[in-house]
């Protein structure tokens, strides 16, 4: 009992030193470039703020802005000029086009679809999907075109 307690007091104060760090969404998009800023405002519409992230590239840095539309995913990926590089949307494996999908299925046998999201870039459009083998348990990450193209596979 005494070490449930000890470890109980641990996680509650792990939560509170979480909830006090001043680290909110607010406050972590308060501190983006000012056109990144300009270009999420504009493309988040009426979705929920939930998280934003960054990751440099080989062009610089990426953030991506974490919402929530309709009770699905929809995040954004913005470069440090302020340049939508690509939206990320959580969609139904229904919705995705007939070629994708055969092309998705082909990945292997007794699969079970995790994940399915739409990305845009640009003008060009992609689906990206996250497959578990249940044979093998593992998990396959795949992106494919809506003509059925894969390109790629981890």
């Amino acid at each position: 009992m005494t070490i449930s307690k000890a470890i109980l007091a641990c996680v509650a104060a792990s939560a509170m030193a979480l909830g006090f760090d001043g680290d909110t969404f607010a406050a972590k998009f308060e501190s983006l470039p000012k056109v990144v800023k300009e270009t999420a405002k504009a493309h988040m519409g009426n979705a929920f703020p939930m998280s934003i992230g960054s990751a440099q590239s080989e062009q610089g840095w990426n953030y991506q802005i974490n919402t929530k539309l309709d009770g699905k995913y929809h995040n954004l990926v913005i470069d440090e000029s302020g340049k939508l590089v690509a939206v990320k949307d959580e969609t139904d494996y229904a919705s995705v086009p007939a070629a994708a999908k055969a092309t998705i299925e082909k990945q292997g046998a007794n699969l079970k679809i995790m994940k399915v999201e739409k990305v845009t870039e640009g003008d060009q459009v992609s689906y990206g999907a996250v497959i578990k083998n249940e044979a093998l348990g593992t998990l396959v990450q795949v992106s494919v075109g809506p003509d059925g193209t894969l390109r790629s596979k981890k």
